[in-house]
């Protein structure tokens, strides 16, 4: 999905995690190292990187799962009926995922690598809320090393 198509599935998922008193969870996501990808392999290659990761994503996640583009390099995972800890053993499954499927340039292998921050969203919580959290654990993954899935 684009942004618009993760506002609507996020406004309908707070709903439905509301109406039946389920928890969900936000991840977002940004790919590590990105510009330095894009710069030494090309934008082409960058964008066959994002193409893949979204690949990996949507294959390890399950049916129920929404995943977005939010913008640049950055994805959001909508992950309903899921406590946080789920939500994070999920991410980190993802993670391993893509350690294991190599990104191919050129036949060259490519080790692709996001950081996460997870957050639950709360019964009053405004979604923006909840992503304003998700981002700024990430952005602690980012400052503890990269390559990891920070709880919020």
């Amino acid at each position: 999905l684009n942004r618009q198509g993760m506002d609507e599935a996020m406004e309908r998922e707070i709903a439905r995690a509301r109406r039946h008193n389920t928890s969900l969870c936000i991840a977002l996501l940004d790919i590590d190292n990105f510009k330095k990808l894009n710069d030494s392999l090309g934008h082409k290659a960058g964008d066959e990187a994002l193409v893949h990761l979204v690949r990996v994503t949507r294959e390890t996640i399950r049916p129920q799962d929404t995943l977005a583009r939010y913008g640049g390099e950055e994805f959001v995972v909508l992950l309903p009926d899921t406590p946080i800890d789920d939500a994070v053993t999920a991410m980190v499954r993802v993670q391993r995922e893509l350690t294991k499927r190599f990104f191919l340039h050129k036949n060259d292998k490519v080790l692709i690598t996001f950081s996460c921050g997870v957050a639950e969203i709360g019964d009053q919580e405004a979604a923006s809320e909840a992503l304003a959290r998700a981002d700024s654990a990430m952005y602690l993954a980012k400052r503890a090393g990269k390559n990891r899935v920070v709880l919020a």
